[in-house]
């Protein structure tokens, strides 16, 4: 175990005051003490996620002052009297051994999330799936699926995703890279399917018309997991839908022991976080700054040095 500094009596951290405000920097607040089942954590570095705009807008409902991200890397300092002794001060969380916490904090969420939609898939090896929407989801999503061994297509409408697929590690890079509004993406998924069409889509993005988009290029009985938050909520052809027996899935995260193979996985496949890196300071803007896409991949807060 590493000798660990002194607990702080107060610490720095990033507080949403009121719903549809930005978050307010403070130095002065009360570092807590873990109840009887309850690890503290020094926090490393921590994500954002859509789920933290959802807080932002209230649509939650999390109690006010509200301090986000569910995304943490970090180390355990402290521990509460009924806690495992499988669990000790020192312990890294959310980092897989000898990685840098700000690569690994997007793991908890985005890509546990996006681990447990491929599971869902139910593709087999030589499949063929497809990421729409390559952001910090879909830039994981593709890697994991083409370590796995399936052949894959990314799919997004902006040249940030799409360069996005292209940076990822040559060893899990996708076989096809796509446009979603290029009208001749529709017939190089036909051609590089043998017009089968697609197994699975995974749909990572808000966008109001990515789902049913997704779901006309799947083969009969082909899966769509849906990841994303429309707007305007899901639309789909009732003709495509009934008559082909297209199946949709909604995912949310995935258990501890998906989470444990995850992990594992990240490490023994070299996959790698895009990451958009902000400073505390930075980061009282980050919601205007997600707003705006203005930040490529996973923006992830830098806590310590």
């Amino acid at each position: 175990m590493e000798n660990q500094p002194p607990i702080p009596r107060k610490m720095k951290a990033l507080r949403l005051l009121e719903y549809n405000k930005g978050c307010a920097l403070r130095d002065d607040v009360q570092v807590p003490s873990p109840k009887p089942d309850e690890v503290l954590v020094r926090v490393a570095a921590a994500g954002f996620c859509h789920t933290d705009l959802l807080v932002h807008h209230g649509l939650t409902q999390a109690p006010l002052p509200f301090i986000g991200s569910h995304e943490p890397a970090g180390t355990i300092v402290s521990l509460g009297s009924d806690v495992p002794e499988v669990w000790h001060v020192g312990d890294r969380i959310g980092v897989t051994d000898f990685m840098d916490p700000c690569d690994n904090s997007p793991l908890m969420c985005a890509g546990a999330t996006v681990w447990h939609a491929i599971n869902q898939a139910d593709v087999q090896i030589g499949q063929t799936i497809a990421m729409v929407g390559i952001g910090g989801l879909g830039v994981l999503g593709i890697q994991f699926a083409k370590a796995r061994g399936y052949r894959v297509v990314a799919i997004d409408s902006h040249e940030v995703g799409l360069k996005l697929a292209k940076e990822v590690p040559s060893h899990v890079k996708p076989d096809l890279i796509l446009k979603y509004d290029d009208p001749e993406t529709i017939q190089k998924v036909s051609d590089f399917t043998d017009e089968v069409s697609l197994k699975a889509a995974i749909v990572c993005t808000s966008d109001d018309d990515a789902n049913d988009w997704a779901a006309q290029r799947l083969q009969p009985r082909g899966v769509l997991v849906a990841a994303g938050f429309p707007e305007n909520g899901f639309r789909f052809d009732p003709m495509n839908l009934v008559l082909r027996e297209i199946v949709i899935k909604g995912i949310v995260h995935c258990s501890m022991k998906e989470t444990r193979e995850m992990m594992k996985f990240v490490t023994e496949h070299g996959i790698r976080c895009h990451l958009s890196l902000l400073t505390m300071e930075e980061a009282e803007e980050i919601i205007v700054k997600s707003q705006a896409h203005a930040l490529i991949g996973r923006p992830v807060v830098k806590i310590e040095g």
